[in-house]
């Protein structure tokens, strides 16, 4: 047992709980350039690993009242079924060419991983953008007395606008994540920085966590199905992620993360470029 993979662990799961982003996508490069894992262990490990902690960061999270259950729940419409279809897309690849798979995902892995440094460098942007969205949203709405949220339908509803963007939204990180593990805190977090500018930082988070929890149990589900996961490898990671993912949530109110996201965009994109 190599309890080096527990403090990869420790880190990734401080990262995840402290931005909801990053971290994850962190660790199946880890596993594999660090570890030498097989990329197939590492996405099916990765998956699994992250279910779990992110399950627990919805706890925290859900205790600070930081989650829209709501536009969650429209996102795993979308997201739930397509991982379910890329995780059936892995083991089909696997059950008969199997000398490609590791390869494919390798691939798909780095590019992914690029694209997600791409878009962690500009959250910052796309948050501080949102926000004066709002902003001029509620100064509308002051003037004219209408609604501040023009979104939502009756009862607190997302309109069917927000709802078709959320599934459309859900469905391609969902294929994506089923296929890299990668993705699922920041692809879907700039999604929900534009349609629900007025969440603002945290709750922006929060439901990040929360969705992307019900996308990674679905993905388990598949993959545990397949017998293609390794928990011995999944138990040292929880072994070391539980703590980080609690004290990372904790922290994230506290804590800014103008300096973080560069070095976590940097690290990123050369993992991506060295596994391509």
């Amino acid at each position: 047992m190599d309890f080096r993979i527990s403090l990869a662990g420790l880190m990734v799961g401080f990262l995840i709980g402290l931005t909801g982003m990053g971290g994850g996508s962190l660790l199946a490069p880890i596993m594999i350039l660090l570890f030498r894992v097989p990329p197939l262990w590492a996405v099916t490990s990765d998956v699994t690993y992250s279910a779990i902690t992110k399950g627990f960061g919805t706890i925290i999270h859900a205790r600070q009242r930081q989650i829209n259950f709501r536009a969650a729940l429209w996102l795993a419409c979308g997201s739930v079924p397509a991982i379910l279809v890329s995780v059936f897309l892995v083991q089909y690849v696997r059950a008969h060419y199997g000398h490609l798979i590791n390869t494919i995902l390798l691939h798909a892995i780095g590019y992914t991983l690029v694209l997600v440094a791409i878009l962690l460098l500009a959250r910052p942007y796309l948050l501080r953008y949102a926000e004066k969205l709002a902003s001029k949203r509620k100064k509308a709405a002051l003037e004219t007395g209408e609604s501040d949220n023009p979104g939502e339908g009756k009862e607190g509803n997302p309109s069917w606008y927000r709802r078709l963007l959320l599934i459309l939204a859900g469905a391609f990180v969902g294929f994506l994540v089923g296929l890299t593990s990668v993705g699922s805190g920041t692809l879907i977090i700039v999604t929900l920085a534009f349609l629900y500018p007025e969440l603002g930082p945290k709750k922006l988070v929060g439901t990040d966590i929360f969705q992307a929890f019900l996308l990674l149990l679905a993905g388990m589900v598949g993959y545990l199905s397949s017998g293609s996961i390794n928990w011995e490898i999944v138990g040292l990671l929880l072994l070391g992620s539980l703590p980080g993912v609690y004290i990372g949530s904790k922290l994230s109110k506290f804590i800014p993360d103008q300096v973080l996201n560069p070095v976590l965009a940097v690290v990123l994109a050369v993992s991506g470029l060295k596994l391509i």
